[in-house]
């Protein structure tokens, strides 16, 4: 990590719950306005898993962004995967949608972020929770990424047909 860069922890509570992030600010953060990337994490990982396997830190470094990294919750999901596929957590408003919105506006909140310039990105299951921010958050995050996951409502259980 560079000197003066941080990597600290927080959580965000709603009706739906609570989740804890870790938060990357970078060195080159003095107050003005950054891009926030919002990374969300495969099945069987945690922010700072998440954080080393990407490498997004140290590109916040190269080109000066904030990196916030929800966590999933054990008690939510056994294998710490976003509950992408339950109708439940594919509407605006509701179940993990708003808890991710809410660290996304809690950032944005406490911290002097570019609000033209906020993006979600996830891998896998992280990946199919992105596609779902997209669609139900499409005034809040300006473009997403999605590696290994699934479009928005392709299922709606983990069950093979």
């Amino acid at each position: 990590m560079e000197l003066g860069a941080q990597f600290i922890t927080g959580s965000y509570t709603n009706q739906a719950g609570t989740r804890a992030y870790k938060l990357y600010i970078p060195s080159a953060y003095s107050g003005q306005a950054l891009p926030l990337v919002v990374m969300l994490h495969g099945c069987q990982q945690n922010p700072d898993d998440f954080a080393a396997g990407t490498g997004m830190n140290g590109i916040a470094e190269k080109y000066p962004c904030f990196v916030v990294y929800p966590a999933q919750a054990r008690a939510a999901n056994q294998s710490n995967c976003w509950n992408w596929f339950k109708a439940t957590d594919q509407k605006r408003d509701r179940g993990e949608p708003s808890l991710i919105a809410g660290i996304t506006r809690q950032i944005i909140g406490t911290y002097c972020v570019d609000t033209q310039q906020v993006f979600a990105a996830g891998l896998s299951a992280g990946g199919a929770m992105a596609a779902v921010m997209g669609v139900t958050y499409s005034d809040l995050y300006a473009a997403i990424g999605v590696h290994s996951g699934l479009p928005y409502a392709a299922a709606h259980d983990r069950s093979p047909r």
